[in-house]
């Protein structure tokens, strides 16, 4: 049986089947993430603790990078990216996730032509 949690930081990126060069092409990425969701007291007050969260996403192309995202705990578990990205040549494209506590979580995939 899979340890609980064991999939936390599994980044998934889908890329289209074909790719011309050229193309402006839509990357889509998820990563597993329970996103820990704010907490709040009998007085409707928040619980003050680090709370666990992806909030910041970095994408590089060909070691370049291209984006550069911050998100909030209004993100839902298992935060999913999209984004177009025209393509000029191949090359490796990174994603990588922070979380409040300091761990990254990258996923990478290779473009070609």
């Amino acid at each position: 049986m899979a340890e609980v949690g064991a999939d936390i930081g599994r980044v998934r990126i889908r890329l289209p089947s074909k790719i011309s060069k050229g193309e402006v092409i839509r990357v889509r990425a998820l990563v597993t993430h329970p996103m820990e969701a704010l907490s709040f007291d009998k007085e409707r007050k928040p619980v003050p603790k680090n709370y666990q969260f992806v909030y910041k996403i970095v994408v590089t192309y060909n070691g370049k990078e291209i984006l550069q995202a911050e998100t909030t705990q209004a993100v839902s578990q298992n935060p999913f990216i999209a984004f177009p990205l025209k393509v000029a040549e191949p090359g490796k494209l990174v994603i990588t996730f922070t979380d409040t506590h300091g761990k990254t979580y990258e996923g990478s995939a290779e473009i070609k032509f």
